[in-house]
């Protein structure tokens, strides 16, 4: 009940601070800045307290900045980054309850964790015939906490979507809302680790763990450990080479999991990536299968349509093809899509790829999207992050040739 109270008590909090600026005398521009920013700060804080869903919310949000106000994105972006980790007791005391001794499993168990998240936290262990594991364990009563704070969750949205119309917040509650309950099962995550493993077993660039299946059971799921350092650190620190090649690996794994094979890790907190120095060249290890997506034969053959006329600059038709996979903005008219169509014009100018995508955050303001297809707004997410990274990194090899390679797959 106290976390139920924080969740609605934060909610209330930064409604009233709205209602204040909207009954208020114009000019209302300074009020509505400082209720941006008094809110972001309070929502962020109700997040890292909270933990569990609220906090996955959160890193959902900061990574869709057409949704939220600057304030809102750039606190909840900060959610991103590791957050404290629970006592190493309190781990010990879920593996011993669902998988057994520690002892017993383990002939090294590192107490300090490699990674804290919202749900889970991750370990690095070595095993007793000298093999090293990643040991993920969730936090003890996420299970019965998480599906009621994100049923909250979907309803404070759902309110706030009657409120202030705007980005089908309703679909993409839901849509969080599954993700979240789907994160707190460990036997759909090792059927989606080795799912995704199976599909790219034949590429270089991308190393995929194993699951350790004899110790994983209830809230302990156990894979190979795999090194590499996180890839936003990476790519602030590394020389332009491993810069645009780390890039390269990432959006092209991603075009094959939406053209190719349907399935998408559907998470891209920098975390998930991890760059290793691979001898021959930079390559990525992909962790956290949590959260994926299946695309439908169907939305896979239509996005394959979509990036087929981004090669040949059709805008037109690509906004076109948006509204006819559901696609609405809140005006209704089809040529605001174009803006987002931006997402698939694959010749664009490096250079001007950071100025396209201001351009693309104003146009999302002026005429938000207000329905979203709900099988794709995973895809949108992955889409908008690795747009920025792109822009940021502005490289030097061809969209173009890496979607035609992939399309030419079948």
């Amino acid at each position: 009940m106290r976390r139920r109270a924080a969740l609605w008590g934060t909610a209330a909090r930064v409604a009233a601070r709205y209602g204040v600026v909207r009954v208020s005398r114009p000019p209302r521009a300074r009020r509505l800045a400082r209720a941006h920013e008094r809110g972001a700060r309070d929502v962020y804080r109700t997040a890292v307290h909270l933990r569990g869903g609220f906090l996955k919310f959160g890193q959902f949000a900061s990574a869709r900045p057409d949704l939220l106000p600057d304030p809102y994105v750039d606190q909840l972006s900060r959610l991103q980054d590791r957050v404290p980790q629970a006592p190493v007791a309190v781990i010990r005391r879920v593996i011993e309850a669902d998988v057994g001794p520690m002892d017993r499993l383990f002939a090294e168990f590192d107490e300090h964790s490699a990674s804290a998240a919202s749900l889970a936290q991750v370990h690095r262990a070595v095993r007793h015939d000298g093999r090293t594991v990643a040991v993920k364990v969730q936090y003890p009563k996420v299970a019965e906490i998480v599906p009621r704070e994100a049923a909250d969750t979907r309803r404070i949205l759902r309110l706030v979507d009657r409120l202030a119309p705007g980005g089908d917040l309703r679909t993409i509650a839901g849509e969080i809302e599954r993700v979240i309950l789907e994160e707190l099962d460990y036997r759909t995550e090792a059927a989606n680790i080795e799912r995704f493993a199976a599909n790219f077993a034949t590429e270089p660039g991308v190393e995929v763990p194993g699951v350790h299946h004899d110790l994983s059971a209830g809230r302990v799921l156990v894979m190979d450990w795999i090194e590499g350092e996180n890839l936003a650190r990476a790519l602030r620190t590394c020389d332009r080479a491993t810069a645009e090649a780390a890039a390269r690996i990432l959006v092209d794994s991603y075009l094959k999991q939406i053209l190719v094979d349907g399935f998408l890790h559907a998470d891209p907190h920098p975390g998930n990536f991890l760059l290793q120095d691979h001898g021959g060249g930079p390559r990525l290890g992909f962790v956290d299968f949590g959260a994926c997506a299946t695309i439908s034969p169907a939305t896979r053959h239509a996005l394959r349509r979509l990036y087929a006329a981004g090669l040949h600059k059709d805008l037109p038709v690509i906004a076109e093809a948006l509204h006819a996979l559901g696609f609405r903005t809140r005006s209704g008219d089809v040529g605001s899509l174009v803006a987002w169509a931006g997402l698939f014009d694959v010749d664009a100018v490096e250079g001007d790829r950071q100025a396209a995508w201001t351009q693309l955050m104003a146009a999302a303001r002026k005429d938000p999207l207000v329905k979203l297809p709900e099988e794709l707004i995973m895809v949108g997410r992955v889409l908008i992050v690795q747009t920025g990274l792109v822009s940021r990194i502005a490289p030097s090899w061809s969209m173009g040739e890496l979607i035609e390679a992939r399309l030419a797959q079948g």
